[in-house]
Protein backbone atom coordinates (compact mmCIF):
# COMPACT_ATOMS: atom_id res chain seq x y z
CA UNK A 1 0.00 0.00 0.00
CA UNK A 2 1.66 3.48 -0.86
CA UNK A 3 1.57 5.78 1.80
CA UNK A 4 -0.71 8.96 0.80
CA UNK A 5 1.98 12.80 -0.05
CA UNK A 6 1.49 14.82 2.68
CA UNK A 7 0.18 17.74 2.12
CA UNK A 8 2.07 21.33 0.90
CA UNK A 9 3.06 23.55 3.55
CA UNK A 10 1.73 26.59 2.90
CA UNK A 11 3.70 28.91 0.96
CA UNK A 12 4.78 31.58 3.47
CA UNK A 13 3.27 34.98 2.84
CA UNK A 14 5.21 38.26 1.91
CA UNK A 15 5.88 41.39 3.23
CA UNK A 16 5.06 42.85 0.20
CA UNK A 17 2.17 41.38 0.11
CA UNK A 18 1.15 42.88 3.46
CA UNK A 19 2.19 45.91 2.41
CA UNK A 20 0.08 46.22 -0.37
CA UNK A 21 -3.31 45.59 1.36
CA UNK A 22 -2.13 47.94 4.30
CA UNK A 23 -1.95 50.38 1.22
CA UNK A 24 -5.57 49.87 0.82
CA UNK A 25 -6.33 51.38 3.83
CA UNK A 26 -6.67 54.80 4.47
CA UNK A 27 -6.50 57.08 7.48
CA UNK A 28 -9.98 58.46 8.60
CA UNK A 29 -8.96 62.09 9.44
CA UNK A 30 -6.44 62.27 6.72
CA UNK A 31 -7.93 59.91 3.95
CA UNK A 32 -4.19 59.01 2.79
CA UNK A 33 -2.90 55.63 3.32
CA UNK A 34 -1.50 53.96 6.49
CA UNK A 35 1.80 53.25 4.24
CA UNK A 36 2.20 56.81 2.26
CA UNK A 37 1.75 58.29 5.74
CA UNK A 38 4.63 56.26 7.18
CA UNK A 39 2.42 54.54 9.97
CA UNK A 40 3.15 51.09 9.62
CA UNK A 41 6.18 49.76 11.56
CA UNK A 42 8.59 47.35 12.98
CA UNK A 43 6.06 44.41 10.31
CA UNK A 44 7.02 41.00 10.82
CA UNK A 45 5.92 38.15 8.69
CA UNK A 46 6.44 34.80 10.28
CA UNK A 47 4.73 31.94 7.74
CA UNK A 48 0.56 32.93 8.05
CA UNK A 49 1.56 34.68 11.26
CA UNK A 50 1.69 38.64 10.71
CA UNK A 51 2.64 41.28 13.48
CA UNK A 52 3.18 45.40 12.83
CA UNK A 53 2.93 48.33 15.05
CA UNK A 54 0.69 51.43 13.71
CA UNK A 55 2.78 54.53 14.80
CA UNK A 56 0.60 57.50 15.44
CA UNK A 57 1.93 60.78 16.57
CA UNK A 58 -0.65 61.03 19.86
CA UNK A 59 -2.15 58.60 22.11
CA UNK A 60 -5.26 60.54 22.18
CA UNK A 61 -5.97 60.41 18.06
CA UNK A 62 -9.61 59.81 18.12
CA UNK A 63 -10.22 56.93 15.61
CA UNK A 64 -7.17 54.74 16.45
CA UNK A 65 -9.23 52.15 17.25
CA UNK A 66 -10.92 52.04 13.94
CA UNK A 67 -7.45 52.48 12.51
CA UNK A 68 -6.75 48.61 13.99
CA UNK A 69 -9.75 47.31 12.82
CA UNK A 70 -9.68 48.37 9.28
CA UNK A 71 -5.72 47.22 8.96
CA UNK A 72 -6.00 43.99 10.59
CA UNK A 73 -9.20 43.58 8.49
CA UNK A 74 -7.48 44.04 5.35
CA UNK A 75 -4.44 42.10 6.20
CA UNK A 76 -6.49 38.54 7.36
CA UNK A 77 -7.74 38.60 3.75
CA UNK A 78 -4.23 37.98 2.22
CA UNK A 79 -3.74 34.56 0.86
CA UNK A 80 -1.69 32.13 3.50
CA UNK A 81 -2.53 34.40 6.33
CA UNK A 82 -3.60 32.48 9.42
CA UNK A 83 -3.23 35.18 12.66
CA UNK A 84 -2.73 39.19 12.23
CA UNK A 85 -2.04 41.26 15.48
CA UNK A 86 -1.75 45.15 15.33
CA UNK A 87 -0.47 47.41 18.13
CA UNK A 88 0.14 50.84 18.53
CA UNK A 89 3.39 51.87 18.52
CA UNK A 90 5.01 54.29 21.26
CA UNK A 91 6.92 56.04 18.71
CA UNK A 92 5.77 59.49 17.62
CA UNK A 93 6.35 61.83 14.68
CA UNK A 94 7.82 65.45 15.48
CA UNK A 95 6.80 67.82 13.58
CA UNK A 96 9.43 69.97 11.43
CA UNK A 97 12.58 72.05 13.31
CA UNK A 98 12.15 75.02 15.06
CA UNK A 99 14.32 77.94 14.45
CA UNK A 100 16.61 77.94 17.85
CA UNK A 101 14.98 80.69 19.69
CA UNK A 102 11.94 78.31 19.51
CA UNK A 103 13.82 75.08 21.30
CA UNK A 104 11.59 72.73 22.41
CA UNK A 105 10.27 72.33 25.75
CA UNK A 106 11.77 69.17 26.99
CA UNK A 107 9.08 66.23 27.26
CA UNK A 108 6.09 68.35 25.57
CA UNK A 109 5.21 67.27 22.34
CA UNK A 110 2.76 69.69 21.13
CA UNK A 111 1.99 73.27 22.64
CA UNK A 112 -1.21 74.77 21.72
CA UNK A 113 -2.24 78.74 22.28
CA UNK A 114 -5.75 79.59 22.62
CA UNK A 115 -6.40 83.07 21.95
CA UNK A 116 -9.19 85.62 21.71
CA UNK A 117 -9.12 89.03 20.44
CA UNK A 118 -10.92 90.49 23.30
CA UNK A 119 -11.82 89.32 26.75
CA UNK A 120 -15.30 87.91 27.38
CA UNK A 121 -15.83 85.42 24.74
CA UNK A 122 -15.39 82.87 26.81
CA UNK A 123 -12.12 81.47 25.85
CA UNK A 124 -10.81 79.72 29.21
CA UNK A 125 -13.85 78.19 28.97
CA UNK A 126 -13.00 76.71 26.06
CA UNK A 127 -9.17 76.61 26.64
CA UNK A 128 -10.20 74.28 29.68
CA UNK A 129 -13.00 72.09 28.21
CA UNK A 130 -10.54 71.44 25.22
CA UNK A 131 -7.88 70.32 27.17
CA UNK A 132 -9.94 67.87 29.28
CA UNK A 133 -11.23 66.66 26.00
CA UNK A 134 -7.89 65.62 25.04
CA UNK A 135 -7.33 64.01 28.42
CA UNK A 136 -10.58 61.98 28.62
CA UNK A 137 -9.65 60.15 25.05
CA UNK A 138 -5.85 59.20 27.16
CA UNK A 139 -3.52 61.76 26.28
CA UNK A 140 -1.49 63.55 28.53
CA UNK A 141 -2.68 67.00 28.98
CA UNK A 142 -1.20 70.26 30.29
CA UNK A 143 -2.71 73.80 30.95
CA UNK A 144 -0.80 76.80 31.29
CA UNK A 145 -2.59 80.00 32.19
CA UNK A 146 -0.68 82.87 30.30
CA UNK A 147 -3.38 85.05 31.82
CA UNK A 148 -0.72 86.65 34.44
CA UNK A 149 -3.37 89.78 35.53
CA UNK A 150 -6.41 87.53 35.50
CA UNK A 151 -5.64 84.12 36.02
CA UNK A 152 -9.34 81.83 36.01
CA UNK A 153 -7.67 78.37 35.39
CA UNK A 154 -7.56 77.01 38.72
CA UNK A 155 -11.52 78.08 39.30
CA UNK A 156 -12.43 76.47 36.07
CA UNK A 157 -10.45 73.36 36.96
CA UNK A 158 -11.81 72.79 40.40
CA UNK A 159 -8.19 74.00 42.12
CA UNK A 160 -9.03 77.15 43.44
CA UNK A 161 -6.69 77.46 47.10
CA UNK A 162 -4.26 75.13 45.31
CA UNK A 163 -0.40 75.55 46.31
CA UNK A 164 2.75 74.43 44.67
CA UNK A 165 4.95 72.26 45.45
CA UNK A 166 8.48 71.69 44.34
CA UNK A 167 10.51 68.68 43.41
CA UNK A 168 13.65 68.62 45.88
CA UNK A 169 15.69 66.75 43.22
CA UNK A 170 15.48 69.43 40.41
CA UNK A 171 14.42 72.45 41.73
CA UNK A 172 11.56 72.61 39.44
CA UNK A 173 7.53 73.22 40.53
CA UNK A 174 5.01 70.28 40.76
CA UNK A 175 2.00 71.42 38.75
CA UNK A 176 -1.36 70.50 40.46
CA UNK A 177 -3.32 68.28 38.61
CA UNK A 178 -7.59 67.71 38.17
CA UNK A 179 -9.82 65.72 35.83
CA UNK A 180 -6.34 64.35 34.03
CA UNK A 181 -4.88 67.53 33.51
CA UNK A 182 -1.91 68.98 35.07
CA UNK A 183 -2.25 72.96 35.44
CA UNK A 184 0.19 75.88 36.30
CA UNK A 185 -1.01 79.84 36.96
CA UNK A 186 -0.40 82.68 38.66
CA UNK A 187 -2.94 81.70 40.91
CA UNK A 188 -0.92 79.39 42.67
CA UNK A 189 1.46 82.14 43.77
CA UNK A 190 -0.77 84.96 45.16
CA UNK A 191 -3.49 85.59 47.34
CA UNK A 192 -7.33 85.45 45.65
CA UNK A 193 -7.65 89.41 46.35
CA UNK A 194 -3.76 90.46 45.06
CA UNK A 195 -3.58 91.95 42.28
CA UNK A 196 -0.63 91.95 39.58
CA UNK A 197 1.00 95.03 39.00
CA UNK A 198 3.68 94.22 36.96
CA UNK A 199 5.56 95.46 33.42
CA UNK A 200 6.12 93.16 30.45
CA UNK A 201 9.90 92.07 31.15
CA UNK A 202 8.19 90.97 34.82
CA UNK A 203 5.84 89.02 32.86
CA UNK A 204 7.74 87.72 30.18
CA UNK A 205 9.99 86.07 32.77
CA UNK A 206 7.06 84.51 34.34
CA UNK A 207 5.88 82.82 31.81
CA UNK A 208 9.04 81.64 30.52
CA UNK A 209 9.43 80.04 33.74
CA UNK A 210 5.92 78.72 33.74
CA UNK A 211 7.44 76.73 30.37
CA UNK A 212 10.87 75.81 31.68
CA UNK A 213 11.03 75.50 35.38
CA UNK A 214 7.51 73.48 36.12
CA UNK A 215 8.34 69.74 35.84
CA UNK A 216 5.74 68.73 33.44
CA UNK A 217 6.94 65.17 32.78
CA UNK A 218 5.82 63.92 29.06
CA UNK A 219 2.78 65.74 27.87
CA UNK A 220 1.16 64.73 24.34
CA UNK A 221 -0.27 68.76 24.22
CA UNK A 222 0.20 71.61 26.65
CA UNK A 223 -2.71 73.99 26.08
CA UNK A 224 -1.73 77.66 26.81
CA UNK A 225 -5.05 79.69 27.83
CA UNK A 226 -3.65 83.36 26.25
CA UNK A 227 -4.72 86.58 28.20
CA UNK A 228 -6.80 88.89 25.90
CA UNK A 229 -5.42 90.67 22.66
CA UNK A 230 -1.96 91.15 21.05
CA UNK A 231 0.59 92.00 24.16
CA UNK A 232 3.55 91.03 25.99
CA UNK A 233 2.17 87.62 26.60
CA UNK A 234 1.70 86.42 23.38
CA UNK A 235 4.84 87.99 22.06
CA UNK A 236 6.47 85.81 24.90
CA UNK A 237 5.09 82.60 23.89
CA UNK A 238 5.28 83.10 19.80
CA UNK A 239 9.13 83.72 20.03
CA UNK A 240 9.90 81.09 22.90
CA UNK A 241 8.14 78.11 22.46
CA UNK A 242 7.32 75.67 19.15
CA UNK A 243 3.66 76.58 18.78
CA UNK A 244 2.14 73.78 16.54
CA UNK A 245 -1.26 75.87 15.86
CA UNK A 246 -3.76 78.21 17.52
CA UNK A 247 -7.87 78.17 18.19
CA UNK A 248 -9.14 81.64 18.01
CA UNK A 249 -12.37 81.90 20.07
CA UNK A 250 -14.89 84.57 19.58
CA UNK A 251 -18.40 85.80 19.30
CA UNK A 252 -21.01 86.70 16.48
CA UNK A 253 -21.10 90.29 16.89
CA UNK A 254 -18.95 92.84 14.33
CA UNK A 255 -16.83 93.62 17.09
CA UNK A 256 -15.07 90.60 18.46
CA UNK A 257 -15.04 89.19 15.43
CA UNK A 258 -13.00 92.40 14.28
CA UNK A 259 -10.45 92.10 17.14
CA UNK A 260 -10.48 88.38 16.23
CA UNK A 261 -9.31 89.11 13.08
CA UNK A 262 -6.18 90.72 14.43
CA UNK A 263 -5.44 87.87 16.58
CA UNK A 264 -5.24 85.83 13.28
CA UNK A 265 -2.70 88.28 11.85
CA UNK A 266 -0.36 88.20 14.74
CA UNK A 267 -0.70 84.28 13.81
CA UNK A 268 -0.10 84.24 10.66
CA UNK A 269 2.84 87.22 10.83
CA UNK A 270 4.74 84.51 13.19
CA UNK A 271 3.79 81.46 10.88
CA UNK A 272 2.29 80.05 13.61
CA UNK A 273 -1.26 77.81 11.90
CA UNK A 274 -4.63 78.61 12.78
CA UNK A 275 -6.43 75.07 13.72
CA UNK A 276 -9.46 77.51 13.15
CA UNK A 277 -12.76 79.77 15.03
CA UNK A 278 -15.07 78.88 17.20
CA UNK A 279 -17.83 80.65 18.10
CA UNK A 280 -18.90 80.62 21.64
CA UNK A 281 -22.54 81.86 23.13
CA UNK A 282 -23.27 81.67 19.22
CA UNK A 283 -26.92 81.58 20.36
CA UNK A 284 -29.71 81.01 22.87
CA UNK A 285 -31.77 77.58 22.78
CA UNK A 286 -35.20 78.22 23.73
CA UNK A 287 -37.71 75.41 25.11
CA UNK A 288 -39.76 75.16 22.09
CA UNK A 289 -36.72 74.18 19.74
CA UNK A 290 -36.03 77.50 18.21
CA UNK A 291 -32.75 79.63 18.90
CA UNK A 292 -32.77 83.20 19.34
CA UNK A 293 -29.29 84.97 18.01
CA UNK A 294 -28.56 87.50 20.70
CA UNK A 295 -25.14 88.53 19.61
CA UNK A 296 -25.82 88.17 15.78
CA UNK A 297 -25.85 85.62 13.57
CA UNK A 298 -22.71 83.36 11.50
CA UNK A 299 -19.86 86.05 12.01
CA UNK A 300 -17.70 83.24 12.96
CA UNK A 301 -18.21 80.95 10.51
CA UNK A 302 -18.33 84.08 7.57
CA UNK A 303 -15.01 85.17 9.24
CA UNK A 304 -13.33 81.63 8.78
CA UNK A 305 -14.36 81.32 5.28
CA UNK A 306 -13.02 84.60 4.39
CA UNK A 307 -9.79 84.01 6.33
CA UNK A 308 -9.66 80.41 4.37
CA UNK A 309 -9.31 78.87 8.05
CA UNK A 310 -11.59 76.46 9.39
CA UNK A 311 -14.45 76.85 11.28
CA UNK A 312 -14.62 73.98 14.39
CA UNK A 313 -17.89 74.72 16.13
CA UNK A 314 -20.78 77.31 17.28
CA UNK A 315 -21.56 77.03 21.12
CA UNK A 316 -25.16 78.20 22.61
CA UNK A 317 -25.30 80.44 25.04
CA UNK A 318 -25.88 77.99 27.42
CA UNK A 319 -25.83 78.59 31.38
CA UNK A 320 -24.88 75.45 32.80
CA UNK A 321 -21.67 75.67 30.74
CA UNK A 322 -20.31 78.48 32.85
CA UNK A 323 -21.99 77.15 35.66
CA UNK A 324 -20.20 74.27 35.64
CA UNK A 325 -17.01 76.01 34.64
CA UNK A 326 -17.74 78.03 37.89
CA UNK A 327 -18.06 74.89 39.92
CA UNK A 328 -14.59 74.08 39.01
CA UNK A 329 -16.24 71.14 36.60
CA UNK A 330 -16.05 71.20 32.94
CA UNK A 331 -19.25 70.49 31.31
CA UNK A 332 -17.00 67.93 29.15
CA UNK A 333 -16.45 66.17 32.86
CA UNK A 334 -19.77 66.84 34.38
CA UNK A 335 -22.00 66.40 31.57
CA UNK A 336 -20.13 64.68 28.47
CA UNK A 337 -23.27 63.81 26.86
CA UNK A 338 -24.77 67.39 26.81
CA UNK A 339 -24.48 69.18 23.42
CA UNK A 340 -21.89 71.55 24.45
CA UNK A 341 -19.49 69.14 25.42
CA UNK A 342 -20.29 67.41 22.26
CA UNK A 343 -19.18 70.29 20.04
CA UNK A 344 -16.38 70.78 22.05
CA UNK A 345 -15.59 66.88 21.81
CA UNK A 346 -15.57 67.61 18.13
CA UNK A 347 -13.16 70.64 18.80
CA UNK A 348 -10.53 68.81 20.86
CA UNK A 349 -10.57 65.74 17.62
CA UNK A 350 -10.24 68.39 14.71
CA UNK A 351 -7.19 70.06 16.20
CA UNK A 352 -6.25 66.57 16.90
CA UNK A 353 -6.55 65.66 13.55
CA UNK A 354 -4.87 68.51 12.09
CA UNK A 355 -1.75 67.62 14.29
CA UNK A 356 -1.93 63.96 13.27
CA UNK A 357 -2.60 65.05 8.96
CA UNK A 358 0.62 67.82 9.26
CA UNK A 359 3.11 65.88 11.78
CA UNK A 360 2.73 62.45 9.51
CA UNK A 361 2.81 64.59 6.45
CA UNK A 362 6.27 66.00 7.43
CA UNK A 363 7.11 62.59 8.07
CA UNK A 364 10.54 62.09 6.11
CA UNK A 365 11.83 58.56 7.27
CA UNK A 366 9.94 55.57 5.61
CA UNK A 367 8.95 52.83 8.13
CA UNK A 368 11.09 50.54 9.41
CA UNK A 369 10.42 47.25 8.34
CA UNK A 370 11.61 44.40 10.42
CA UNK A 371 12.44 41.15 8.84
CA UNK A 372 11.36 37.79 10.93
CA UNK A 373 13.02 37.34 13.64
CA UNK A 374 14.15 33.68 14.54
CA UNK A 375 10.96 31.75 15.96
CA UNK A 376 12.14 31.54 19.42
CA UNK A 377 12.37 35.38 19.59
CA UNK A 378 9.97 36.74 17.09
CA UNK A 379 7.19 36.72 19.78
CA UNK A 380 4.39 34.70 17.04
CA UNK A 381 2.98 31.72 17.63
CA UNK A 382 4.57 29.00 14.89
Amino acid sequence: MTDSPSPAPASDVSREAVLAALATVNDPDIRRPLTELGMIDNLTVCGGNVRFEIKLTTTACPLKQKIREDAEAAVRVVPGVSAVHAEFSSKTVTLGAKPPAQAPIEGIRNIIAVSSGKGGVGKTTVAVNLACAMAAEGARVGILDADIYGPNVPLMMGLGGAKLAQDLPTGKLLPPESHGVKVISMAFLVKDNQPVVWRGPMLDKVIRQFLTDVAWGELDYLIIDLPPGTGDAQLTIIQATPVVGAVIVTTPQPVAILDSRKGLAMFANANVPIFGIVENMSYYPLPDGSRDYLFGSGGGEAAARELDVPFLGALPLHSRLRSEADEGRPIVVSDPESDSASILRGVAHQVVAQICARGLSDASAPAALQPCAEPSTCGVTH
